[in-house]
């Protein structure tokens, strides 16, 4: 069972650190869920939805303390990538197990959001 993922910013694992639970986006607030990624689809995540102002990471989340409650779609022509949705209305702190760093590399001129080396 592998390990699902977040992509938050700085500034929210700021507030994750002093709160002990990851916040909800916008997103999350409006779908009433949690939305979460497989690694194949983090850098596609960060990459439409972050900037490098807001100095994205990745949370990786033990998936077995958040298996019940988890819903799969496959991606679609809006949403290139997996979505993974969590009914809660948040994940514990205690379930990160990983806090993996972006790089920010130039492609095509434009700045992106790979894994860090050995992520």
């Amino acid at each position: 069972m592998d390990n699902l993922f977040r992509v938050i910013s700085a500034a929210e694992l700021a507030l994750a650190t002093a709160s002990g639970l990851v916040p909800r986006c916008p997103s999350d607030e409006r779908s009433n869920c949690v939305h979460l990624n497989h690694r194949i689809d983090v850098e596609t995540v960060a990459n439409l939805y972050f900037t490098p102002d807001e100095a994205p990471v990745v949370l990786e989340i033990r998936r077995s303390d958040i298996e019940e409650g988890l819903a799969f779609a496959p991606p679609t022509e809006g949403k290139p990538f997996g979505q993974v949705t969590l009914a809660r209305p948040n994940i514990l702190l205690t379930s990160v197990v990983a806090v993996h760093p972006l790089d920010v590399v130039q492609f095509n001129s434009l700045p992106t959001f790979k894994f860090a080396a050995g992520a």
